[in-house]
């Protein structure tokens, strides 16, 4: 179900994202969630969006560093559902889940053309911390990314 999804709307999501390609296929989407469910490099929870019975997004919330009580959060949107606030409120349960690990602080990095997720993190209250500088590569093009931050009274401000 999650490699259909993906190819679904392919093209939509592989243009700010590493990992739609080999998650469109069954045997990609298996290896990707499975990372998630051995909770390799960090990742806690790969979970779907669902919008009247459709699974149209997801969020994720991976690197986490119990030490250090951060963790990075992660969305994305089929084109169907976008502005509908199907994806912010998956965001705020992944924040409030967050907050019950103990994490007081919750990055969000996007490529700063992504103008929808970086309005995305504003309308959740992330402030923009910076911007690194060729910091990844996609698809063989070394491509900047925008950092957002959100912090302990900030985090419970948005799960209230």
């Amino acid at each position: 179900m999650f490699a259909a999804h993906v190819a679904s709307d392919l093209a939509r999501l592989r243009e700010y994202l590493p990992w739609p390609d080999p998650t469109s296929e069954p045997t990609g989407a298996a290896a990707w969630l499975s990372r998630y469910d051995r909770g390799e490099g960090g990742r806690k929870l790969a979970a779907g969006v669902w919008h009247d019975g459709a699974l149209v997004g997801g969020i994720v919330l991976f690197f986490h560093d119990e030490a250090s009580a951060q963790i990075e959060l992660g969305c994305w949107a089929l084109g169907s559902v976008e502005g509908k606030g199907v994806v912010r409120a998956a965001c705020v349960e992944g924040l409030r889940l967050a907050r019950s690990w103990g994490v007081e602080r919750v990055e969000w990095h996007c490529d700063p053309r992504n103008t929808r997720s970086g309005a995305l993190a504003a309308r959740l209250g992330f402030q923009h911390e910076g911007t690194l500088r060729s910091s990844y590569v996609l698809r063989g093009e070394r491509l900047d990314t925008a950092v957002y931050g959100l912090i302990g009274a900030e985090i419970d401000a948005v799960i209230a």
